[in-house]
Formats: C-alpha cells, structure tokens, sequence
C-alpha cells in the first residue's frame, strides 16, 4: 500500500467517524437537554411535554451535511496532521459556522421555536470534543502504521546545497511522517551527506529508481541544470515515480494547483503518479467487479468459441503472448486462438494486417467482433490489465518504439487496458503509433470515472457496428 492509497483511506475513514460522532451528539444532547435532570430546565419537563425524539432524528442529516461541508471548507480533510493545536482552533470555527449554518436552517424550514437551541449548542459542542479525539486517535494510529512501514514514501533527494539540508532535516525530523529518506543523488559523491547514503548521479536515474523502488524524488537544488532535469523526466516516463521540485523562488510562491507544501518548503510537482488512491481503489474494485460479471455471464460463450476453435484449426485454444504494462511490468496476456498455430515462427513479433494471411477463418470473424479478446477479462481480474487503458504493446517492440517516438514511455504510467481513448477514437490495429500516444497521454492526465464509462459505451457500440 502506497501513502496516497493509505492517506485516502484514513480521509474516508475520518468522514465516516466524523458522520458517526455528529448523529450520537445530537442524540446525547438531547438526552441531556431533556431527560438526564442535569440541567434546571430538564426538571421541568413532564413526561407527555417531552419534544419527541423522532423530531430531532430528522435533524441528523442536516447537520451531517452542514459539519461535513464546513469541515472541507476549512481543509480538515487533508493528509496533514489533524491533531495539532491549531487544527483544534480550526474546529473551533467549524463548530461555530456549522451551528449558525444549522440555525440559519432551521429557521427557513421550521418555525424559530420548533427545536431547541440548547440541544443545537450541546450537539455543536459534543461534536467538537469528539471530531477532534478522532482525528487524534486517527493521526496516532497513522503513525503506527508509518512504523511498521505501511503506506511509507521511499524518497531521494537529487542535488545538494543548503535547501537540501534543510528538507533532510524536515524528513528526518518526522521519522513516522509518511516518508524515508533512502538517499541522495549528486553528480559527485564527495558531498557532505553525513549519515545520507550516496545513490549515484542523476544520468543513472532509472536504474537507482528501480534498484531502490523509489516513490518520489525531489529535485531539491537549483544546481542541477535544466537538461538534467529534462532527461530526469524523460528517463522516468515509464514508471510510477512522484517527481517533485523545489522552485528557485519558492520565497515568492503562495501556492497553486501544481504546488504541494511540506513541512512549510514549497514543492513544484512536475510528474503525478496517476489514478492512486481511492481513485485507484474505486478502479481497482469496478475492475474485479465488472471482469467477474463478464465472465459469468459470457461463460456459455466463451465455451462455444473454445469448441469451435479446436474442431476448426489444429492448435492451443488460448493464445498467449508476452505484452509490457504499468511500470514496464511484464505479463502473459490471453486471447481466442485467431490465426494458424504457427503464426509468429518465422515473422515473430508484428502487428497482424488487415486481410492478415495468417487469420484462420473462424479468426477472421472473431476478430472483427472483438470476441478474441474476451480471455482478457483473466487479465483484469489478476490485476494485469484493466478495463480501460493504454494497449499493452508486445515486449520485443518496445525498446524500438522508445527510440522513435517520444514520450512512448508514459503510457506505462498506468495498467494496460481491454480498450482505451485511442481505440474508441479509431486508432485500433494498424494505425499510427505517434497518434495513439496522444490519446493515451490524454486519458492518463484527465482520467476519471465518467470517462472510463464513456470509453466503456463507445467500444460496446463499436463492437455492435461490427
């Protein structure tokens, strides 16, 4: 587990308590309010002059709706330690908006006296007290888990100079913060790093990423050049590395959508790992989800091909064929058999042509309805592959795809799909190569969940036209 994925867990689960804590403080504060006899006007009342406790059950999703608007509003659903002091003030005026937000309500709704405003400023104040030893069991229980090296940032500094030492000093302050400091990478190794281990220099960056199973590098000196910086990026595009820097003039940078803060420095952050997280969660699960329903119910079909395949062509019924995806991870990937058995013997790894003379007749049709692909759904629910994604490509045109064409590489930022935004967009098969890398590119840096729906529909009409 990663620290985003963790980091959206424990925001979820702050939302959940958060929801939990909200309805028990009104319930509780109406028990006090009415029938503890703590309070002198609780002495008062009668049993049949007891508001009825249904009434303010219906208060429950209002005020849930109020605190949990206010609580975005003022940022306390971010990653950062929520159990500070000054995170106990910022509640403090969560609990003052979200009780006049509430009363503000009330009154437009219901008549002015029809709940008690005693029951309101006891439920705001149970609230607060609650929300924050939450959120301080929450950041403890963090931690806990950072020291047993779940959801821990491995990190490495590249450059080194003053600023440097003040971010390894930031790092190593926080020792149960999310990070570990693996090391520094330098264009010489006679840097003062004290107790920092020496990596390597920068033009081997990709080698000590993968050596080291690096998370996230900070370029953290302004002394490395440019260049360096550029083949940095172009030698990481194919894995998932966080890439960060610390900006000449961080003393004039407030802040920005492509500017992370830690530990007060300012972080330009050049290169995200995408769709991690609960948005690789929530994929991750609409994968498994959606691969398990298909193959359940394709099943009766899938058998009929497989038949069909061994009584009209002599060979394997599935295909296997070894394809590269995320991070250069390669995997077996499964199809209906299409072609002779004897394919690939003399002409090796190519894509198949249109009218391809090696498709068997039964192959022919099976491609042009996409049936062959159907044994992918395998992939998917091993985690090889996902729904929708960049093509897997065959590993022996790989390392010739990188050299010509630019930015190849990034479309391994993410798992490989069934289909993709350059498919559906018609660039499937034989089609431009530089022309799908757009495509993929743009379905990598604007994914979301309505999108792979929408990929989703366009293939299942493109499959129906045939």
């Amino acid at each position: 587990m990663n620290k985003k994925t963790l980091d959206h867990l424990l925001i979820a689960l702050t939302v959940l308590c958060d929801l939990c804590f909200v309805a028990t403080a009104i319930v509780v504060a109406y028990w006090v309010r009415f029938e503890s006899g703590w309070t002198p006007e609780a002495l008062a009342f009668h049993k049949g002059s007891t508001p009825p406790l249904d009434d303010y059950f219906r208060l429950i999703p209002l005020m849930a709706i109020v605190w949990l608007m206010t609580l975005k509003a003022l940022k306390l659903y971010r990653p950062e330690n929520n159990a500070s002091l000054s995170a106990f003030w910022t509640l403090c005026k969560a609990a003052g908006t979200a009780l006049i937000a509430t009363l503000a309500a009330l009154f437009f709704i219901y008549h002015h006296d029809a709940y008690s405003r005693w029951v309101m400023l006891l439920a705001s104040g149970f609230s607060l007290v609650w929300l924050f030893l939450g959120r301080l069991v929450l950041h403890r229980f963090r931690q806990a888990i950072h020291a047993q090296g779940v959801g821990v940032s491995r990190v490495a500094l590249i450059g080194y100079d003053a600023r440097t030492k003040h971010l390894m000093n930031a790092l190593k302050t926080k020792p149960n913060g999310g990070y570990e400091l693996i090391g520094i990478i330098t264009e010489t190794a006679d840097a003062d790093t004290s107790d920092t281990p020496y990596l390597g220099e920068s033009r081997d960056i990709l080698k000590i990423v993968q050596k080291h199973q690096l998370d996230t590098l900070f370029i953290s000196s302004p002394t490395v050049p440019n260049e360096n910086i550029l083949q940095i990026l172009h030698a990481c595009e194919g894995v998932p590395v966080q890439i960060n820097v610390l900006p000449e003039l961080s003393e004039f940078i407030k802040g920005g959508t492509a500017i992370t803060f830690f530990e007060g420095i300012p972080i330009l952050q050049l290169q995200e790992t995408p769709m991690q997280g609960a948005h690789g969660i929530l994929k991750r699960f609409i994968d498994i989800l959606f691969s398990l329903f298909a193959l359940i119910v394709l099943s009766p079909l899938m058998l009929a091909i497989a038949l069909a395949i061994r009584l009209t062509s002599p060979g394997k019924v599935i295909f296997r064929q070894e394809r590269v995806g995320r991070a250069g991870k390669r995997f077996k990937i499964y199809k209906f058999r299409s072609m002779r058995a004897d394919a690939e013997e003399k002409v090796g790894h190519v894509w198949a042509k249109d009218a391809d003379p090696r498709e068997t007749p039964l192959g022919k049709f099976l491609r042009r309805w996409s049936l062959d692909e159907l044994p992918q759904f395998f992939n998917v629910l091993k985690g090889d592959m996902s729904l929708v994604g960049p093509r897997p490509e065959m590993s022996g045109l790989i390392d010739t795809f990188t050299e010509a064409i630019p930015h190849y590489l990034a479309r391994q930022r993410v798992k490989s799909g069934m289909t993709g935004w350059a498919q559906v967009n018609g660039l499937r098969g034989n089609t431009s190569l530089e022309d799908r890398i757009v495509y993929d590119r743009y379905y990598i840096d604007n994914w979301s969940l309505a999108l792979d729906i929408k990929i989703i529909l366009k293939t299942l009409w493109a499959i129906k036209k045939g």
